[in-house]
């Protein structure tokens, strides 16, 4: 149904659906947030989600991408809030060769949330007692799999879902602010304003 339109049966009227748009990276990136989706659902929030992936390219190429998409979507004006999910490792290497996409983003009043040091790094310490582990990037994956053996890349949400409940995803939250944030603007966790 679309928003605020009346159900046929009563005629009343709902209230539209707070509508976050989120720019990922990839598909590990998209299944996080299609987990999110669910976990809004289950708790009664009314909240979409709406994804799109740039599917490769710098940091600063997903954040162009997103806008370019924004500018041509007709559901522009439902959003209340744009995010992109970034992983902090690529983010490094795309600001030394010049490519910084806070510049763009800031600009085009875009959130960006930091995955660190990417999405591997976030699943491995959403596993209890790992909450606090920082792992160099190129040896998350490999620290993922002693964890979670049966892990596939790209995770679908369905796997996540399985493997995290969102007691994990709120505890990993308190040693990650980048998560907590996020958790806090789909409305999973109480917004804390940090000094």
């Amino acid at each position: 149904m679309p928003r605020g339109s009346h159900n046929m049966r009563g005629g009343r009227r709902f209230p539209p659906k707070r509508v976050i748009f989120i720019g990922c990276e990839g598909d590990s990136e998209r299944a996080f947030v299609v987990l999110l989706q669910r976990y809004c659902d289950d708790a009664g929030h009314d909240v979409h989600l709406k994804t799109w992936v740039e599917g490769g390219g710098d940091s600063l190429a997903v954040v162009d991408g997103m806008v370019r998409h924004l500018r041509r979507a007709s559901f522009k004006r439902e959003i209340e809030k744009k995010l992109v999910v970034l992983d902090e490792d690529r983010m490094a290497s795309d600001r030394k060769s010049g490519r910084d996409a806070r510049t763009s983003a800031r600009r085009e009043d875009i959130d960006l949330v930091v995955l660190l040091p990417n999405s591997e790094g976030l699943l491995l310490r959403l596993h209890p007692g790992h909450e606090q582990r920082r792992v160099p990037a190129n040896e998350t994956e490999r620290e993922l799999r002693k964890l979670w053996p049966d892990y596939k890349k790209p995770p679908n949400a369905n796997d996540l879902q399985k493997r995290f409940s969102m007691d994990d995803l709120r505890r990993a939250a308190r040693y990650d602010p980048q998560l907590e944030r996020l958790l806090a603007t789909v409305g999973l966790v109480p917004n804390r304003q940090r000094s």
